[in-house]
């Protein structure tokens, strides 16, 4: 009877987060995405740390600031996410029949690059969840097919399905113990970011570039309206290494690549100022401020 409580305890009470915790669970994704279905969001935000509110209060964020607008947004980005991860939350709120009027894509090169540990990797409670939705070639490209349960696996997944404050321990730890809200900022130089952003020509070929095309194609599948921003970008610090015609071309090809495949695509990689950010991508207050003017604007009422 004690679990049963602490189950109920759990579903009553445990925040609706504005911004998932940097170790959410599976049991916090499906508990969302049961609440989008029922009431549906006006907009759904997928993205990376940008979006997220690295070095931010989640009150600080673009989301959170259309939200206190009356924005019915929902905010799924989270720091280390990717277009393999878009695409699995994508299934999955297809698959739990959340229909919101748009869904907005943050597009950031950064993750498009071969050595960034998110190229085509998911999110564990992603991949918890979306697993069973993902055609066998996904598994297999995203490193899900070879993966074998142990017992500890099996273990930790029964004692999940049964247990909410277990299945939640890293939810409610963070929301309990917050992680500090602004880490103190440092004086970043350009050589930090060397070899970050991959200049290769982009093509379907790349991991990122082609789960950027399913996950277009599932949401106009489904006639959800998507919208798409490039990630604004500090040209400022990071000028010796992008400002050239590689990183330009693979702009211009992601966005025609986007509209092919029926998104509309807002171009604010260079919307920024270099005082703007607080390294390479991360903005500071006043401009998360802007971006959500600007994201504003564009969205469905």
């Amino acid at each position: 009877m004690l679990f049963v409580a602490e189950n109920v305890a759990v579903r009553a009470y445990f925040p609706h987060l504005s911004r998932v915790n940097s170790d959410f669970s599976a049991a916090y994704l499906q508990r969302e995405l049961q609440a989008m279905a029922a009431s549906p969001p006006q907009a759904v935000f997928l993205g990376d740390s940008v979006l997220w509110g690295f070095r931010l209060k989640p009150q600080q964020i673009a989301v959170s600031l259309l939200a206190e607008k009356g924005c019915r947004c929902r905010n799924l980005s989270f720091k280390a996410s990717s277009p393999p991860n878009y695409f699995a939350l994508t299934e999955l709120l297809l698959h739990y029949g959340v229909r919101p009027r748009v869904v907005v894509l943050e597009i950031d090169q950064r993750v498009l690059n071969p050595a960034n540990d998110a190229y085509q990797t998911l999110h564990p409670a992603i991949a918890e969840l979306a697993e069973p939705l993902l055609s066998l070639s996904d598994r297999a490209a995203l490193g899900l097919a070879s993966k074998r349960e142990t017992f500890k696996d099996k273990a930790d997944r029964i004692a999940s399905s049964l247990f909410l404050v277990y299945a939640m321990r890293a939810d409610i730890r963070e929301t309990v113990y917050p992680v500090p809200d602004v880490v103190p900022v440092w004086h970043p130089t350009a050589s930090m970011f060397e070899g970050e952003y991959d200049l290769s020509p982009l093509s379907g070929a790349n991991t990122g570039v082609r789960y950027l095309e399913k996950t277009a194609d599932a949401l106009r599948a489904a006639r959800i309206p998507t919208l798409a921003f490039m990630t604004p970008t500090n040209h400022a610090l990071l000028h010796d290494y992008i400002d050239g015609p590689e990183y330009r071309s693979n702009v211009t090809f992601l966005k025609r690549m986007l509209e092919r495949h029926g998104v509309r695509v807002l171009d604010l990689d260079q919307a920024f100022s270099g005082s703007d950010f607080y390294d390479n991508a991360h903005l500071k207050p006043a401009a998360q401020v802007r971006l959500a003017k600007i994201l504003g604007k564009v969205l469905p009422p």
